[in-house]
């Protein structure tokens, strides 16, 4: 099986979703749809009924986030009821409006409160706001963190690695110098693979990303990892299934 650890299948249309589902299925590439706020969710909640390889997940966007700031006890039923949390965070690089950046960390603190009491995995942006995304996983003592798409600096980087966090990397690795290095220091033990389709292939080159561009990954990654094929897809794979305990997602790793 492949791992694609954090996608957006609500952002295909109508048009695309029938292919996408079709590479899902065919190539059996299990995927985490994670989603931007309340309405998301329920379109990823509509599109995994029709795969048993996606896994539809909640979280609040930090773009987001300051429509919920004020609204915290409206997403917390969805907290409870989602199989890992995200895409959750903060983001300091893109969001311009200062004023917003309270509220982001207001949102995600929230997170992070309820992933730590109920035990559960959390995909993480970090955009430009790597040292304060640190600071808060040591503060909360969060465990079970992947870190969406690193290209902080270094020396975050080590110590997010001596917490034990995991990190996806994904279709900038095609094209970066900096995403390859930063992919060369993650241990193999904790490096997860992404798309973030669909959108992260058309802000980089214009073309709308597919689920099956998780196979390049991989090829790049035995590259960057010295490793072949089957075993750096294998390892990707394992990876998950070591961070992501639960009884649902071990009975679908059986199949």
């Amino acid at each position: 099986m492949f791992i694609d650890a954090h996608s957006h299948l609500e952002h295909y249309n109508n048009e695309e979703i029938d292919k996408v589902l079709e590479q899902i299925n065919n190539k059996k590439i299990i995927t985490i749809s994670n989603s931007m706020d309340i309405s998301s969710y329920m379109e990823n909640l509509n599109i995994s009924r029709k795969s048993k390889f996606i896994i539809p997940t909640f979280g609040i966007h930090p773009w987001n986030a300051f429509k919920y700031s004020d609204k915290l006890n409206e997403i917390e039923k969805f907290i409870y009821e989602t199989p890992m949390v995200g895409e959750v965070g903060l983001d300091f690089y893109w969001v311009e409006d200062k004023t917003q950046f309270d509220s982001q960390i207001k949102v995600f603190k929230f997170f992070l409160e309820k992933a730590k009491r109920q035990d559960k995995i959390i995909n993480i942006h970090t955009k430009g706001a790597e040292k304060e995304v640190l600071y808060l996983l040591e503060s909360y003592d969060i465990e079970r963190a992947i870190i969406h798409w690193y290209s902080g600096p270094k020396d975050i980087l080590i110590k997010m690695i001596e917490r034990g966090c995991y990190f996806t990397v994904g279709v900038e690795v095609f094209y970066s110098d900096k995403i390859k290095s930063i992919a060369k220091n993650i241990p193999i033990n904790k490096i997860l693979t992404e798309t973030d389709g669909p959108s992260s292939q058309e802000w980089l080159v214009g073309e709308r990303g597919m689920p099956i561009d998780i196979e390049r990954v991989i090829y790049n990654l035995c590259e960057i990892k010295q490793v072949n094929y089957l075993e750096m897809k294998n390892i990707v794979f394992k990876n998950l299934k070591d961070l992501y305990y639960e009884e649902e997602l071990s009975k679908m790793f059986d199949r």
